[in-house]
């Protein structure tokens, strides 16, 4: 299935870029807009610029919410959508929702509404908003400017899958539709690795040096945790926010053996740096920041590694440069994001081919939504097992 599927999003992939046409919705600043699913994660973050940004607002649908205004516009059901949507001519909704039966739900109200819907990404770009750290207009230039590289990257792939995944997320990078996505979409309950019977990420061992770059409160390392039984050599968890820190210390009633919490960040060289510092999963490095936070090398940590998981918002490559002897000599298995930035998995790749030329990758996208959880997976062996020295 999945190499059938490959080769026809790769063609897609190469019609539409050939087009490097721009999606765009007609006068969205001054038509009717209805907001769709306006409590999603998506729709609180982006949902409140758009409403701010266009003079036509009407309602938001939400059939969830008990309240009775919601971005600054009154909230309707579905069923008042029905009811009163076609007095508003020429109007238009756009389309936050965000899971698999929402965004189904959302498509076929508006096909009973007689209303055009428009995905909430092609709002963000026509308006000059954020992707994730890049603008989304800059985030699909970028892509666009390396297409050759990401389409070279693709055959380097140990399965179909991978590769679909590849093309897929790249399509929703060019058109704004994120049902290309859908179709490769992995079993979140996966990201990073799996206790699953066949898993389609990475297995753990009992043998496990595990570093968790930005650990935030924890949860990874508590799934660490079970999906080993607590079976294991060591863990180390870098988080540089104050707040979250401060949770991960606390992350177990029982004492943990070998657990080492780092108030740091991780990168290629030690340096102070301005940091956001927000409590949430997002704190971030950036020149605006209102704290700073001391960054640290891997190489400078750590003895022994076996499975390295990075979620360091954009400086995963900086991580692995840190991490060069880490990995060349103790060669571990590494989950990675890659998608903060337009060029991530490129950097991610070209930085890890410094220290290895022999590992195998795989690519899974845990978020069918949007840009969020795409997973590089590197390994020094092939499959999902934990090597030897780890098992």
């Amino acid at each position: 299935m999945h190499q059938a599927l490959s080769e026809s999003l790769r063609q897609q992939l190469l019609a539409i870029a050939a087009l490097a046409e721009e999606p765009a919705i007609p006068d969205l600043t001054t038509r009717p807009v209805f907001i769709l699913s306006p409590a999603s994660l998506l729709g609180t973050t982006h949902g409140p610029q758009i409403a701010k940004s266009t003079t036509g607002l009407v309602a938001v649908v939400d059939d969830m919410s008990c309240e009775a205004v919601i971005h600054g516009a009154p909230r309707w059901s579905s069923m008042d959508f029905l009811q009163r949507a076609a007095q508003y001519a020429n109007a238009v909704a756009i389309d936050f929702s965000e899971s698999p039966a929402d965004r189904s739900h959302m498509a076929e109200l508006c096909r009973r509404a007689s209303i055009p819907k428009e995905d909430c990404v092609i709002a963000q770009a026509q308006l000059g908003m954020v992707s994730v750290y890049e603008t989304v207009g800059d985030y699909r230039l970028k892509t666009l400017e390396r297409l050759d590289d990401f389409l070279r990257l693709a055959d380097r792939f140990a399965d179909h899958h991978s590769r679909a995944t590849l093309y897929a997320n790249l399509l929703f990078r060019l058109t704004y539709d994120r049902s290309y996505m859908l179709q490769t979409w992995a079993n979140p309950i996966e990201e990073y690795f799996s206790s699953y019977a066949a898993p389609s990420t990475f297995r753990l061992g009992s043998q496990e040096h595990y570093c968790d770059c930005g650990a935030f409160q924890g949860p990874i390392v508590s799934k660490f945790l079970g999906a080993t039984n607590y079976h294991y050599k060591s863990i180390t968890a870098f988080e540089p926010d104050r707040a979250n820190f401060e949770v991960l210390e606390r992350i177990s009633a029982l004492p943990l053996e070998n657990f080492r919490p780092v108030n740091k960040a991780v990168s290629s060289r030690k340096q102070t740096l301005r940091f956001m510092e927000t409590g949430t999963v997002s704190s971030y490095v950036s020149a605006a920041g209102t704290a700073t936070v001391q960054t640290t090398k891997l190489d400078d940590e750590l003895e022994k590694l076996t499975f390295l998981k990075m979620d360091v918002e954009g400086f995963e490559s900086k991580t692995l440069q840190g991490a060069s002897r880490l990995i060349t000599n103790q060669r571990p298995r590494i989950a990675a994001c890659v998608y903060h930035y337009a060029h991530d998995l490129l950097d991610v790749v070209s930085q890890l081919d410094k220290s290895v030329d022999d590992y195998h990758l795989r690519l899974r996208q845990h978020n069918g939504s949007y840009y969020y959880d795409l997973i590089l997976y590197a390994s020094p062996i092939t499959g999902v097992e934990a090597p030897a020295w780890a098992a």
